[in-house]
């Protein structure tokens, strides 16, 4: 009497070598495309926790379709990591200042393009960046300062002039 393997016996097999082939290869190109959820409340955060920088730490967001936004590291950009859609439209962005004048952006080269950006957080060494005002235009503003963790929100940037005066006046209160 031969003994062989039966038909079922064969297809488990078959499928148990497929699921352990599946679940080896396909951890390695997960581990390539990090989903971040990310948003404008938590970016800050999301930036400190996700990366190790030396001098400086940027997102950048250039204007083309997609807005999309891209991560430089010690002014190297890491190619594995591009955020979509944090923006909707392309915002109106400030320095704060008690006039809220425009923020003057520096063009930008990924792979021999030059970009005009929308939005740029750059962060020092000593995790400071300037402070700047974000206007999407659709009823949020939000305040980017170094001193606070993440940004904070407004309906409009009359607040955030108020806001300003209030510092203002409690600066020189205190000297």
């Amino acid at each position: 009497m031969k003994k062989s393997f039966t038909l079922i016996e064969l297809i488990i097999v078959i499928l148990l070598i497929s699921i352990v082939y599946f679940l080896a290869f396909s951890s390695f190109s997960v581990k390539n495309e990090k989903v971040y959820k990310v948003n404008l409340e938590n970016l800050k955060e999301f930036m400190f926790k996700n990366f190790t920088y030396e001098k400086n730490l940027s997102l950048v967001c250039i204007e083309d379709e997609s807005k999309d936004c891209y991560i430089f590291i010690d002014d190297k950009i890491d190619k594995d990591i591009k955020i979509s859609n944090l923006f909707r439209q392309i915002p109106d962005v400030y320095n704060y200042n008690k006039d809220l004048t425009r923020y003057d952006f520096t063009k930008i080269r990924l792979d021999d393009i030059e970009y005009e950006p929308f939005f740029e957080l750059k962060i020092d060494s000593d995790k400071k960046h300037k402070d700047i005002v974000l206007d999407t235009l659709n009823e949020k503003v939000y305040l980017f300062s170094s001193i606070s963790k993440n940004a904070e929100l407004f309906n409009n940037t009359n607040e955030i002039i108020d806001k300003f005066s209030e510092n203002e006046i409690e600066v020189k209160d205190a000297l």
